[in-house]
């Protein structure tokens, strides 16, 4: 079967990667995304449906929209969660782009998909959504024997590096991150009740980050951190939600301790020292422990 053009074909795609993880594709998202009328939407997903990917797609009433059926499984992508991730950050402030074939000159490095399965995924947005509760079943570094947690998730995350849910904790009491690529099989639904994401204040709370170069570097070397991560006054400041301040220096490889600020070649950035203090809170991940 030829393949469409190229953008027939990208929204093609999304239909399969909204469809696989989400486990629920609605004309609206379409419409909103590439620009197209409802008619040209439906028209799409009857197409992906019929020529590309055969009675893999069932309209729900309940859902006002697609689900997948129970065996699906996408033909024009590999099923892997940073093509969905790619996918989700093209839609953030322009229309989607090219994501079916990097320019031949420009290349990235591959990073690990974490193990992130589609079923995992589905349950969780559909919880986000709906403010629900699941049971799931959950190892973690401290307690790495699978056992039964309950949890009420309200975002997910990905890191640059990892994927996780952000959710209340049934058993500690608390909101924390609950790796995706560390729940076993598909999470249930159940009845239990959790506070309103609202209260999750490390997730809505800001914090103030300062970066510097690494105070052990010479001048030179200072000068080529600075010009490589654009510091102007030598510091580069930055405001993220508290809940990600770890996250957001481990993407900058910043050291936060001066144990991490002696391995130079590692950390080129430091967290400013002053700052330490006041974000030592905030500077591990909870994983659910």
């Amino acid at each position: 079967m030829p393949l469409p053009k190229h953008e027939a074909l990208l929204r093609l795609r999304a239909i399969e990667l909204i469809s696989y993880w989400e486990g629920r594709l609605i004309t609206t998202q379409l419409m909103a995304w590439f620009g197209i009328s409802r008619q040209q939407a439906s028209s799409d997903i009857n197409r992906y449906n019929s020529e590309f990917n055969p009675s893999s797609l069932i309209h729900s009433p309940a859902v006002k929209g697609y689900v997948p059926t129970a065996g699906f499984q996408p033909v024009l992508s590999a099923g892997h969660i940073n093509e969905y991730m790619t996918l989700i950050g093209e839609q953030s402030d322009q229309p989607v782009s090219e994501i079916l074939e990097a320019h031949p000159s420009v290349t990235t490095v591959q990073l690990p998909d974490r193990a992130a399965r589609p079923e995992v995924v589905r349950e969780l947005i559909r919880a986000c959504r709906n403010a629900g509760s699941l049971k799931v079943l959950y190892a973690s570094m401290s307690n790495p024997q699978i056992h039964e947690r309950v949890i009420s998730p309200h975002t997910l995350v990905y890191t640059g590096f990892r994927w996780h849910v952000r959710a209340w904790c049934h058993k500690r009491l608390a909101f924390r991150d609950f790796l995706l690529s560390r729940i076993y099989r598909t999470p249930k639904s159940c009845d239990a009740h959790a506070p309103l994401s609202s209260t999750d204040s490390g997730w809505h709370d800001q914090v103030n980050l300062t970066l510097i170069p690494n105070e052990l570097l010479s001048d030179a070397q200072k000068s080529l951190v600075e010009r490589d991560f654009g510091m102007p006054e030598g510091r580069l400041q930055l405001t993220v939600r508290t809940a990600l301040a770890h996250y957001t220096l481990q993407r900058y490889q910043a050291a936060t301790t001066s144990e991490e600020a002696e391995r130079v070649r590692e950390h080129p950035l430091q967290l400013l020292p002053a700052d330490r203090a006041k974000l030592t809170p905030f500077l591990f991940s909870s994983d659910g422990e």
